[in-house]
């Protein structure tokens, strides 16, 4: 079974940018960011952090593929 985890990684500066701007807290960008939330208001964080430099990162957790290998 593999799992997906998304996140956008920016500086702190473009996160507490983001903050002042649309007068919210760094955790709530934060959130938004590490897509814990799907507001409104976090996907427009996203859409301004991916513009203004932000990395959107996708991992993919996926299962041993050497479970079933013997070890003599």
């Amino acid at each position: 079974m593999a799992e997906n985890k998304r996140f956008i990684e920016v500086s702190t500066e473009l996160k507490n940018e983001i903050a002042e701007k649309f007068k919210v807290t760094t955790r709530t960008v934060s959130s938004a960011l590490n897509y814990e939330t799907n507001s409104p208001s976090a996907r427009i964080f996203r859409a301004y952090a991916l513009n203004h430099g932000g990395k959107l990162y996708e991992v993919k957790l996926v299962d041993n593929p050497y479970d079933k290998v013997i070890t003599l």
